[in-house]
């Protein structure tokens, strides 16, 4: 009796193998990916802060809208500031937009806050 595998107990040993290895290889693609995006959120959300900042620094800010490039801490974001009335005359709209592009796909996040007149 001899011992040992034959062809075909190898060739569905490989074919075994090979999936798990495809599968290993997208779940790596897709973590890959979204740590990409998690640094693209996070990026955004420092940019938006930052421009809120400015807006809470004029204290009561003017009614009107801004918009700009990130510059070069934040190459791949623009970002517009809208401040508008609201119903009471004594408070103010402000909200924040960074927008980016991520592969075919347009990103934004807004931050929204609300300010009155001292």
């Amino acid at each position: 009796m001899k011992k040992g595998f034959t062809l075909l107990e190898v060739m569905i040993a490989l074919a075994i193998l090979a999936l798990v290895g495809v599968a290993f290889l997208r779940a790596q693609a897709s973590s890959v990916r979204l740590v990409d995006e998690s640094i693209q959120v996070s990026l955004a959300t420092l940019l938006a802060r930052e421009k809120m900042a400015e807006l809470e620094g004029q204290g009561y800010p003017e009614v009107g809208k801004t918009s700009g490039a990130g510059g070069e801490a934040y190459p791949r974001f623009r970002w517009e500031q809208v401040v508008t009335s609201t119903d009471l005359p004594v408070l103010r709209r402000a909200l924040v937009r960074v927008l980016w592009t991520e592969g075919a796909r347009e990103r934004n996040l807004e931050l929204m806050a609300y300010f009155s007149q001292k």
